[in-house]
């Protein structure tokens, strides 16, 4: 993977942020193939050379997209789950994290729909937060259901984790089953299901 570029002259102000957000713009309404580097820096009125003195790549800017929602991800299903003392809890947890995802929709969508298999590097990303958030939720449904399995906890753990990507990519794509469910319906089965888990 290219290093980031640190060093800058003083009085040359940086606007990496802009293109960030330039490019979570773009990206969360076309895949990144779709995007050149010209249409993000077009995106934020600069030129590609000025893109280029910020970042090495669209791949390295991809990158860095994933990587920042990835620990934001990590940090709010992780909170959810703090709050999880008993199964009956689980729908509330479910409901938590959609919520966030939904204040959080553009670099949401980036994660989990534009950015799926773009770079090795955002697949090896998602792949660390799903095994780390599986290990907590395991850890969690062993507090909440004590005498369970080992082997069922952890299931569950990646269960839950699973089922909840799957709930945020549907819930951000409007995809069928939340078109035919509506939201108030599609929260209360992933609840629903997510309870089903530990029982």
């Amino acid at each position: 993977m290219p290093k980031t570029r640190v060093g800058r002259p003083a009085n040359r102000p940086s606007r990496r942020h802009e293109i960030l957000e330039a490019a979570v713009d773009l990206l969360a309404v076309q895949p990144p193939d779709e995007i050149a580097v010209s249409d993000i820096a077009g995106h934020c009125g600069m030129t590609p050379a000025a893109f280029y003195y910020h970042f090495a790549s669209k791949d390295e800017i991809l990158d860095e997209i994933v990587t920042g929602f990835a620990e934001r991800w990590s940090e709010a299903v992780a909170t959810a789950m703090a709050g999880v003392r008993s199964p009956d809890d689980l729908a509330a947890c479910i409901d938590t994290v959609l919520t966030w995802v939904e204040e959080n929709e553009r670099p949401a969508r980036v994660y989990f729909v534009t950015a799926v298999g773009a770079t090795s590097a955002c697949e090896s990303t998602r792949r660390q937060v799903r095994n780390e958030l599986s290990k907590r939720a395991a850890r969690m449904f062993r507090e909440v259901a004590p005498g369970q399995d080992r082997v069922r906890v952890a299931i569950a753990g990646l269960g839950l984790v699973t089922l909840l990507e799957i709930t945020a990519r549907s819930r951000l794509e409007l995809d069928p089953s939340y078109r035919t469910l509506g939201p108030v319906r599609f929260r209360a089965t992933a609840g629903q299901l997510a309870e089903a888990l530990i029982r």
